[in-house]
Protein backbone atom coordinates (compact mmCIF):
# COMPACT_ATOMS: atom_id res chain seq x y z
CA UNK A 1 0.00 0.00 0.00
CA UNK A 2 1.14 3.51 -0.82
CA UNK A 3 -0.01 6.91 0.26
CA UNK A 4 -0.85 9.47 -2.39
CA UNK A 5 -1.57 13.14 -2.02
CA UNK A 6 -5.26 13.76 -2.72
CA UNK A 7 -4.98 17.50 -3.23
CA UNK A 8 -1.66 17.97 -5.04
CA UNK A 9 -1.79 20.13 -8.14
CA UNK A 10 1.55 21.24 -9.52
CA UNK A 11 0.20 24.32 -11.29
CA UNK A 12 -1.28 25.48 -7.98
CA UNK A 13 1.99 24.78 -6.20
CA UNK A 14 3.95 26.51 -8.95
CA UNK A 15 1.72 29.60 -8.92
CA UNK A 16 1.61 29.64 -5.13
CA UNK A 17 5.38 29.50 -5.06
CA UNK A 18 5.71 32.35 -7.56
CA UNK A 19 3.32 34.60 -5.69
CA UNK A 20 5.12 34.19 -2.40
CA UNK A 21 8.67 33.84 -3.73
CA UNK A 22 9.39 37.42 -2.74
CA UNK A 23 8.50 36.50 0.82
CA UNK A 24 11.06 33.78 1.43
CA UNK A 25 13.65 33.30 -1.29
CA UNK A 26 14.81 29.71 -1.77
CA UNK A 27 12.32 28.36 0.77
CA UNK A 28 9.91 25.70 -0.47
CA UNK A 29 6.23 26.43 -0.09
CA UNK A 30 4.58 23.83 2.12
CA UNK A 31 0.85 23.42 1.82
CA UNK A 32 -1.33 21.21 4.00
CA UNK A 33 -1.57 17.78 2.45
CA UNK A 34 -4.23 15.08 2.70
CA UNK A 35 -3.18 11.51 2.01
CA UNK A 36 -5.11 8.35 1.26
CA UNK A 37 -4.06 4.74 0.94
CA UNK A 38 -3.57 3.65 -2.65
CA UNK A 39 -2.54 0.56 -4.54
CA UNK A 40 0.51 0.57 -6.82
CA UNK A 41 -1.86 0.95 -9.78
CA UNK A 42 -3.62 3.96 -8.24
CA UNK A 43 -0.34 5.56 -7.22
CA UNK A 44 0.96 5.07 -10.78
CA UNK A 45 -2.18 6.66 -12.22
CA UNK A 46 -1.78 9.63 -9.85
CA UNK A 47 1.83 10.07 -10.98
CA UNK A 48 0.72 10.04 -14.62
CA UNK A 49 -1.85 12.76 -13.91
CA UNK A 50 0.75 14.90 -12.15
CA UNK A 51 3.17 14.32 -15.03
CA UNK A 52 0.53 15.38 -17.54
CA UNK A 53 -0.07 18.57 -15.54
CA UNK A 54 3.66 19.30 -15.65
CA UNK A 55 3.84 18.54 -19.38
CA UNK A 56 0.91 20.89 -20.03
CA UNK A 57 2.91 23.59 -18.22
CA UNK A 58 5.93 22.71 -20.45
CA UNK A 59 7.99 21.23 -17.61
CA UNK A 60 9.05 18.29 -19.79
CA UNK A 61 12.02 17.08 -17.74
CA UNK A 62 9.97 16.96 -14.55
CA UNK A 63 7.05 15.32 -16.37
CA UNK A 64 9.39 12.64 -17.70
CA UNK A 65 10.52 11.93 -14.12
CA UNK A 66 6.90 11.41 -13.07
CA UNK A 67 6.17 9.10 -16.00
CA UNK A 68 9.30 7.05 -15.21
CA UNK A 69 8.24 6.80 -11.57
CA UNK A 70 4.73 5.77 -12.64
CA UNK A 71 6.26 2.98 -14.72
CA UNK A 72 8.36 1.87 -11.73
CA UNK A 73 5.14 1.66 -9.69
CA UNK A 74 3.20 -0.20 -12.41
CA UNK A 75 5.04 -1.36 -15.51
CA UNK A 76 1.68 -2.18 -17.15
CA UNK A 77 0.48 1.45 -17.16
CA UNK A 78 0.14 2.09 -20.89
CA UNK A 79 -0.64 5.78 -20.35
CA UNK A 80 2.64 6.24 -18.50
CA UNK A 81 4.54 4.58 -21.36
CA UNK A 82 2.69 6.65 -23.98
CA UNK A 83 3.21 9.93 -22.12
CA UNK A 84 6.87 9.01 -21.57
CA UNK A 85 7.14 8.59 -25.33
CA UNK A 86 5.75 12.08 -25.89
CA UNK A 87 8.27 13.63 -23.51
CA UNK A 88 11.18 11.73 -25.05
CA UNK A 89 10.06 12.90 -28.49
CA UNK A 90 9.94 16.51 -27.29
CA UNK A 91 13.48 16.11 -25.94
CA UNK A 92 14.68 14.83 -29.34
CA UNK A 93 15.13 11.25 -28.14
CA UNK A 94 13.03 9.80 -30.97
CA UNK A 95 14.23 6.19 -30.85
CA UNK A 96 13.58 5.96 -27.12
CA UNK A 97 10.18 7.54 -27.74
CA UNK A 98 9.37 4.82 -30.26
CA UNK A 99 10.35 2.16 -27.72
CA UNK A 100 7.98 3.72 -25.18
CA UNK A 101 5.11 3.94 -27.68
CA UNK A 102 5.71 0.32 -28.68
CA UNK A 103 5.63 -0.78 -25.05
CA UNK A 104 2.38 1.14 -24.49
CA UNK A 105 0.86 -0.57 -27.52
CA UNK A 106 2.00 -4.00 -26.30
CA UNK A 107 -0.07 -3.32 -23.18
CA UNK A 108 -3.09 -1.84 -25.01
CA UNK A 109 -3.10 -1.95 -28.79
CA UNK A 110 -6.52 -0.27 -28.91
CA UNK A 111 -5.24 3.19 -27.93
CA UNK A 112 -5.68 5.32 -31.05
CA UNK A 113 -3.84 8.27 -29.50
CA UNK A 114 -0.70 6.21 -28.92
CA UNK A 115 -0.82 4.90 -32.50
CA UNK A 116 -1.14 8.52 -33.69
CA UNK A 117 1.75 9.75 -31.54
CA UNK A 118 3.98 6.90 -32.68
CA UNK A 119 3.11 7.82 -36.27
CA UNK A 120 4.16 11.43 -35.68
CA UNK A 121 7.53 10.34 -34.31
CA UNK A 122 8.05 8.01 -37.27
CA UNK A 123 7.32 10.89 -39.68
CA UNK A 124 9.93 13.01 -37.89
CA UNK A 125 12.44 10.20 -38.37
CA UNK A 126 11.64 10.03 -42.08
CA UNK A 127 10.05 6.59 -41.73
CA UNK A 128 7.05 7.73 -43.71
CA UNK A 129 5.38 4.45 -44.70
CA UNK A 130 5.56 3.19 -41.09
CA UNK A 131 4.12 6.48 -39.87
CA UNK A 132 1.20 6.24 -42.31
CA UNK A 133 0.58 2.68 -41.13
CA UNK A 134 0.36 3.93 -37.53
CA UNK A 135 -2.17 6.58 -38.59
CA UNK A 136 -4.14 3.82 -40.36
CA UNK A 137 -4.22 1.85 -37.09
CA UNK A 138 -5.41 4.93 -35.19
CA UNK A 139 -8.15 5.49 -37.78
CA UNK A 140 -9.13 1.82 -37.72
CA UNK A 141 -9.73 2.17 -33.96
CA UNK A 142 -11.39 5.60 -34.19
CA UNK A 143 -12.55 6.50 -37.68
CA UNK A 144 -13.52 10.01 -36.51
CA UNK A 145 -9.99 10.88 -35.35
CA UNK A 146 -9.49 14.02 -37.47
CA UNK A 147 -5.85 14.62 -36.48
CA UNK A 148 -4.95 11.06 -37.51
CA UNK A 149 -6.58 11.63 -40.89
CA UNK A 150 -4.73 14.95 -41.24
CA UNK A 151 -1.34 13.46 -40.35
CA UNK A 152 -1.97 10.47 -42.59
CA UNK A 153 -2.48 13.04 -45.35
CA UNK A 154 0.82 14.71 -44.45
CA UNK A 155 2.65 11.37 -44.56
CA UNK A 156 1.08 10.39 -47.88
CA UNK A 157 2.00 13.79 -49.30
CA UNK A 158 5.62 13.28 -48.23
CA UNK A 159 5.50 9.92 -49.99
CA UNK A 160 4.33 11.69 -53.17
CA UNK A 161 0.86 10.14 -53.04
CA UNK A 162 -1.03 13.38 -53.64
CA UNK A 163 -4.46 11.93 -54.53
CA UNK A 164 -4.57 9.71 -51.43
CA UNK A 165 -3.19 12.58 -49.37
CA UNK A 166 -5.94 14.93 -50.53
CA UNK A 167 -8.62 12.36 -49.66
CA UNK A 168 -7.20 12.13 -46.12
CA UNK A 169 -7.10 15.93 -45.79
CA UNK A 170 -10.70 16.13 -47.06
CA UNK A 171 -11.82 13.54 -44.50
CA UNK A 172 -10.02 15.42 -41.73
CA UNK A 173 -11.70 18.67 -42.78
CA UNK A 174 -15.15 17.01 -42.84
CA UNK A 175 -14.63 15.56 -39.37
CA UNK A 176 -13.28 18.80 -37.89
CA UNK A 177 -13.76 21.86 -40.13
CA UNK A 178 -11.69 23.99 -37.73
CA UNK A 179 -8.75 21.57 -37.48
CA UNK A 180 -6.52 23.27 -40.04
CA UNK A 181 -6.95 26.64 -38.32
CA UNK A 182 -6.21 25.09 -34.93
CA UNK A 183 -3.06 23.45 -36.26
CA UNK A 184 -1.82 26.72 -37.79
CA UNK A 185 -2.30 28.48 -34.43
CA UNK A 186 -0.43 25.71 -32.60
CA UNK A 187 2.55 26.01 -34.96
CA UNK A 188 2.84 29.79 -34.67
Amino acid sequence: MFFVNTNLNHSVLHNHGMIFSWFKKNQPVVLPVKYKKASRKEASEELVQLGEDLANDRHYDRALEYFNKAIEMNSENDFAWGDRGLMLDKKGRKNEALESFSRALEIDSSNSITWHNKGLTLLKLGRLAEGVECFNKAIEINEKYAKAWYNKGRGLSMLGKENESQRSFDTARKLDPLLFGKLKKMKS
